[in-house]
């Protein structure tokens, strides 16, 4: 073998090896949801899949057992859903002391309807006074 075709052969196998480390290194999507009860809001039962999300959108469902992800979640025992539209929330006070909502949040809750027949903002000082005494006679009882 000439010096020419070992150099030619080390050049293909380092090629190779470069290519597959940056593979490895890059993963091919940023959320890996692996073993969830997967209920997708269609009306049909649960199944169980993994569930791969890529930017703010979710790009596969399935057997996705394979695949890479920047971030992996085991959800074995857990349901995986889109999240859930509160539409007669009643909540709106609660957002004044946290305005994140985690409470909601923490419940699925990503959508909430709120402000129905009244709401806490705008308000001004005739509703204030309206609300006075339900608000205090709330807080007693609280």
């Amino acid at each position: 073998m000439t010096s020419r075709s070992i150099l030619a052969l080390l050049s293909l196998l380092l090629g190779s090896l470069v290519s597959v480390s940056d593979e490895s290194q890059t993963p091919r999507f940023d959320v890996l949801i692996k073993n969830g009860s997967i209920v997708d809001g269609s009306g049909r039962p649960a199944y169980n899949a993994d569930l791969a999300i890529k930017g703010d959108r979710i790009v596969r469902i399935g057997d996705l057992s394979r695949e890479t992800a920047a971030r992996v979640i085991d959800a074995q025992g857990l349901v995986v859903a889109p999240g859930f539209i509160d539409l007669l929330g009643q909540f709106e006070g609660y957002l004044l002391i946290d305005p994140r909502a985690m409470s909601k949040v923490m419940q699925g809750v990503t959508t909430e309807v709120t402000g129905e027949g009244e709401s806490i903002a705008p308000i001004n000082e005739r509703q204030i006074k309206e609300q006075e005494e339900r608000s205090l006679r709330d807080c007693d009882e609280g």
